[in-house]
């Protein structure tokens, strides 16, 4: 089995969510892929430890682990 492909497209993701998150924590607007709607970077959650990305519509919502 040939997993090259799958490893490829998952580390793709992963530093496209990583750049937004640079971004975000800069300063800088971020627009959600979906709705065109800004995303806000919130690191006090009621969850200790954990932060979130996410445009108002919640279609872009990315959970961050902070611990």
């Amino acid at each position: 089995m040939d997993f090259s492909a799958l490893t490829k497209k998952s580390s793709a993701s992963f530093n496209q969510h990583k750049n937004l998150l640079k971004k975000l924590a800069k300063g800088q607007t971020v627009k959600c892929e979906v709705c065109q709607g800004i995303l806000t970077l919130d690191l006090k959650t009621q969850q200790p430890g954990q932060g979130i990305a996410k445009c108002p519509k919640s279609c872009t919502e990315i959970v961050l682990d902070l611990a």
